[in-house]
């Protein structure tokens, strides 16, 4: 509440994919969706001057993270074969990046009463949220 910083300590993202031909790789794929969704609500996007001009468009100002700044990711999936699709399985594609910055935001609200609808839900911007609903100072 200081500061206006985010910190996820720990994402469990649950799927139903129907039969899953291979966990590992399954695995993965939601563990890469889970830090692109992370990424997306947190951190990245284009920031502009007053001018328009982009502040960030290269990949020295544009950061990105790593897997140092990611929390404990927990993948979990719910065994229900599809009668259509093939060997029983269901989509899992982006699935993935859909929920964390929703979710990000919904922690956000419960835990400060303030509602931000848009992202990335970087410090400065939670902050200057909190500031402007009479949070802070």
């Amino acid at each position: 509440m200081e500061t206006g910083e985010i910190d996820v300590l720990s994402v469990l993202n649950v799927h139903d994919s129907g039969e899953i031909i291979n966990p590992q790789t399954a695995e993965g794929q939601v563990h890469g969706g889970m830090v692109m969704g992370l990424a997306l609500g947190l951190s990245e996007g284009l920031r502009y001057s007053k001018e328009g001009k982009p502040l960030n468009n290269n990949l020295l100002d544009y950061k990105m993270p790593t897997t140092m700044d990611m929390p404990d990711l927990e993948v979990a999936f719910v065994i229900d074969k599809d009668p259509i699709g093939p060997y029983g399985n269901k989509s899992l594609g982006e699935n993935p990046l859909c929920s964390p910055a929703g979710a990000i935001r919904n922690a956000v609200l419960d835990a400060t009463g303030v509602a931000i609808n848009h992202i990335p839900l970087a410090t400065q911007t939670v902050y200057e949220q909190m500031k402007q609903a009479k949070l802070r100072d």
